[in-house]
């Protein structure tokens, strides 16, 4: 009796232990760069915006790649409030010209200018940190590079290193 009841167990449990949580497989994200216009390869596919990887980059997991990448769309998003104000500012100063001074204009329109390149540098190097992370989570630590190393015996050398992670 006692074996058919062990018996028992490890054929209901069996499946249930045994389960091993799978590793979602990640493509590295490649940039391009053509002038000012950079877009950005995944999957063999050029995309445009940053913000068309949000799925890519949060399907990683990882709190640091989440973390930076949400902080990068909400700096875009304060980026579009304070560009839409200042746009209501400037069609309500073109219907109304005496309703608004010159100089409270072109103190909220420079104040917010410096505010957009203020996020908008904050925010590119925020999108850095998320994107080199995953890219590192992607290449799971393995990387190819050129070695240039002197020895005294046999002089100067140049190799192609591969370091991977075991």
């Amino acid at each position: 009796m006692k074996a058919k009841l062990l018996l028992f167990f490890i054929v209901i449990s069996g499946p249930i232990l045994g389960q091993k949580e799978l590793k979602k497989e990640l493509f590295p994200i490649g940039e391009t760069q053509t002038g000012f216009r950079k877009q950005f390869v995944y999957k063999r596919q050029l995309i445009d915006n940053p913000l068309a990887l949000q799925i890519p980059l949060l399907e990683a997991q990882d709190p640091v790649v989440s973390r930076e990448f949400l902080i990068y769309k909400r700096q875009q998003s304060n980026i579009k409030w304070i560009s839409g104000l200042t746009a209501l500012l400037s069609f309500y100063t073109l219907l109304n010209k005496d309703a608004v001074s010159d100089g409270f204009y072109w103190s909220v329109v420079g104040g917010s200018a410096v505010a957009n390149l203020y996020f908008g540098s904050v925010s590119v190097r925020h999108f850095r940190r998320a994107l080199n992370r995953y890219n590192e989570l992607a290449n799971d630590g393995s990387k190819m590079s050129f070695k240039y190393s002197t020895d005294d015996r046999f002089g100067s050398s140049v190799g192609l290193v591969w370091h991977y992670k075991f």
